[in-house]
């Protein structure tokens, strides 16, 4: 008789909602995992083993698909290495149900199933899914409805004229939860919408204030970081000087209320900083614009120093969109209109670039007086704005530019983007103890305008034989020369595992194996790299999260180079 059986390879996930705790030794991932290990040893006798890699997401959201470790997971699912996923509760797989529906697409299309260590499912059988599909239906109906309830709290309260919470305005302070008037501060708001009836605009507002010292209000966040205290921007401004909450009222989705605080602004003085922003609201970079153009309206400036401002063409249907020198005359050298699109896409690509690496934010984010672990938080926050600046939506990324960029400058041919660090190191909430270096971080790249069909495009040039050393992108070197000192620690320390070795340093283990792979690349990669003559498209973001074929011709294919 065959008493052999069926070895049954068991994945285990693991997820945290936030980047809490995640630094110490032993945070919530190793117990799930180990609680994981646990019921899998318990069943061995089924012949469950436990794959030797781990998919653990810390600080992700389970609602969203969007996830490293959940990524890898179903890659694995496909290619057929995973049997069973344990799981240590249902949430950490995800909380949709839709997204639910695809994994469970992807598990029955594959013969695997997933195991939830503290509930009683089988989905390999019918109705275990159908139970499971119920319960799932009814916890959305649940956040649903709690939802409602609190959308309905919000507006009832409001109408009492009751503040709701968020980010106090300039000019007030919370004393049991109400607003009460600061004078300093209430003066401070005055004086700002005194300037702005003298001044001519309020980007002319933005630089006086500056010269001035003044700072906007600073914000205690919950984990004890602070937000705010720079210099106020246009988007503060516009914001400030039409707060209907300074004339003792409540707002709620436009609709406004007489309020339980004080008004610290005259109704005469209201008016007309009213009747000023609707005048001058008419026409230039002020006006409204489509709901996916003009996120850097207002930043960018030409060669000569000179604002752009956002504008258009028709032909048809169609509108395309420009940031435009509205000095613009016939035979000047510098750079007059670009294209909206291929200017935002080359910031946002840059910027990404540039706040996922390491290097970058050391040497000129930090002052030099930090810990290890103070960098190593401000660098992991630093790659996490950098992955969700890139997949964004309109509203959060021109939150993000507004808040991180100092100005963009557009010379004939290139593009330099300056940062405000200060601001930077707020919008990631980093430990309010960590200063800033005294010189904003710059980023400067080549650009050149090329014909293609009938449309002129800003491009950034790919590497050239002349340039190559030029067009290095440092970001990726210094990934490959950190992924030799991490496999050197490997090598020094067979005892230790890459989780055990990421704990001593205080670095985050998810992060320090995706760089460890790297040391596998094939020598022509590395060699690329290091003279700059890699795809334009190899950002560091997506060197860490490409899968990496152990052969060498299939590396260079997956990656972009040919």
């Amino acid at each position: 008789m065959d008493r052999t059986k069926k070895i049954v390879r068991c994945a285990i996930y693991t997820r945290k909602s936030t980047e809490d705790g995640l630094e110490q030794e032993y945070n919530s991932l190793d117990a799930q995992y180990d609680a994981c290990t646990a019921y899998a040893l318990s069943q061995r006798h089924e012949g469950w083993t436990v794959t030797k890699d781990r998919y653990d997401d810390g600080g992700f959201s389970g609602g969203t698909l969007e996830r490293p470790g959940l990524k890898q997971l179903l890659s694995d699912i496909e290619a057929g290495k995973v049997d069973i996923i344990l799981l240590y509760k249902i949430d950490r797989l995800t909380r949709s149900l839709s997204d639910f529906a695809k994994i469970v697409e992807i598990l029955d299309r594959k013969g695997a199933s997933f195991v939830s260590i503290t509930q009683s499912f089988n989905t390999t059988t019918s109705m275990g899914r159908l139970t499971l599909n119920m319960l799932l239906s009814f916890a959305q109906f649940e956040r649903e409805v709690t939802g409602e309830r609190i959308r309905d709290k919000i507006y009832a309260s409001k109408r009492k004229g009751i503040w709701m919470g968020g980010p106090v305005p300039l000019g007030y302070d919370v004393v049991e939860r109400k607003l009460v008037v600061n004078v300093p501060e209430a003066e401070q708001v005055r004086a700002i919408m005194q300037m702005y009836l003298a001044a001519s605009s309020v980007p002319e507002l933005v630089d006086l204030l500056a010269r001035n010292g003044s700072f906007t209000k600073v914000q205690q966040c919950k984990d004890g970081g602070t937000r705010g205290g720079v210099h106020f921007k246009r988007g503060n401004l516009y914001h400030l000087l039409s707060n209907r909450i300074y004339r003792g009222m409540t707002v709620h989705k436009g609709e406004a209320f007489d309020g339980e605080h004080a008004a610290i602004i005259t109704e005469e003085l209201w008016n007309q900083v009213q009747l000023k922003l609707a005048t001058q609201g008419q026409g230039g970079s002020s006006r409204k614009v489509s709901p996916r153009t003009g996120v850097l309206a207002g930043l960018i400036y030409d060669g000569e120093g000179r604002a752009m401002v956002l504008t258009h063409t028709q032909k048809g249907n169609r509108r395309f969109h420009y940031y435009a020198n509205r000095y613009e005359t016939l035979g000047d050298s510098t750079a007059s209109r670009v294209s909206a699109r291929d200017i935002e896409n080359i910031v946002v690509d840059q910027l990404s670039q540039t706040l996922a690496s390491g290097s970058h934010t050391q040497s000129m984010l930090l002052d030099g007086s930090y810990t290890s672990e103070q960098l190593h938080n401000v660098i992991s926050r630093c790659y996490k704005l950098a992955t969700e600046l890139g997949a964004a939506k309109y509203a959060r990324k021109q939150e993000i530019l507004r808040n991180v960029l100092d100005r963009i400058e557009l010379n004939e041919n290139r593009v330099v983007i300056r940062m405000d660090n200060r601001s930077l190191l707020n919008i990631i909430r980093a430990d309010n103890t960590v200063q800033p270096a005294p010189t904003n971080l710059t980023i400067e790249r080549q650009a050149i305008r090329l014909r293609r069909g009938k449309a002129l495009r800003l491009v950034i040039p790919a590497p050239t034989a002349e340039t190559d050393i030029q067009m290095r992108d440092e970001k990726l070197v210094a990934l490959l020369a950190e992924s030799r000192t991490i496999m050197a620690q490997i090598t020094d320390n067979p005892d230790k595992s890459i989780p055990a070795l990421a704990a001593e340093q205080g670095r985050c283990r998810v992060r320090m194996m995706k760089v460890a792979k790297l040391a596998c690349l094939a020598p022509e990669i590395v060699t690329a790299i290091v003279e700059g003559r890699q795809p334009l498209k190899l950002t560091p973001a997506k060197l860490l999260a490409a899968e990496l074929p152990l052969d060498w011709a299939d590396q260079k294919r997956a990656l972009g180079f040919g």
